[in-house]
């Protein structure tokens, strides 16, 4: 097993990672004008096909750290599909890039994955803090409310959660990580002396 120590720079790794992808490039999103959206595809390509390959090896630290957590039944599928649909956010850019003359269709396609991925978002930091103490999963359910506002937001392009989502969510992994590198061993979600389950302090 993966210590706490080992997994929590993991975690910081992610993040880090996340940071440099979020800060190459904004995307833009289907209120935009189709002329808006190609001219940035044409003049930025090179940058957004770093983004996404940068966002993508993100994933394997994100694994990494996530699946160091105290397991549960629903840690698995929660990691997997985060990872599914991330990997979808970062295939439709690159499409966008080669097929220049369906930006518009892919652009609501993209729209539509960002969506989702923000519910993954939500789902994963619920079910992450299943065995953790009850003020952390208290937070991760403040964190996964304004993932799902956000999500259900986007498609009427309400983007006054588009900076607040990503942070607090940034925010909930750097906590984690801090905490498991701040605990000398075991595994993440463990409470010391105790294995009672849920709730355990």
């Amino acid at each position: 097993m993966t210590s706490r120590r080992f997994a929590g720079w993991w975690g910081i790794a992610f993040v880090v990672l996340l940071f440099v992808s979020a800060a190459m490039a904004s995307l833009p999103t289907s209120a935009d004008s189709d002329a808006a959206i190609s001219a940035f595809y044409r003049d930025h390509a090179a940058v957004v096909v770093l983004q996404q390959v940068v966002g993508a090896l993100a994933l394997a630290p994100f694994v990494l750290f996530a699946l160091s957590l105290q397991p549960n039944r629903w840690l698995r599928p929660a990691v997997f599909l985060f990872v599914a649909v991330e990997l979808v956010t970062n295939v439709i850019p690159l499409l966008i890039v080669v097929l220049p003359g369906a930006a518009r269709p892919l652009t609501l396609v993209e729209d539509v994955a960002d969506a989702a991925l923000f519910l993954a978002v939500a789902l994963f930091v619920a079910v992450a803090t299943l065995r953790q103490p009850l003020w952390l999963r208290l937070a991760a359910y403040l964190v996964a409310a304004l993932c799902v506002i956000r999500a259900l937001a986007s498609p009427l392009h309400a983007d006054f959660l588009d900076l607040v989502a990503p942070l607090v969510f940034i925010a909930f992994v750097l906590l984690m990580s801090i905490r498991a590198i701040a605990t000398p061993s075991g595994v993440i979600g463990a409470s010391a002396g105790s294995d009672s389950g849920p709730g355990g302090l």
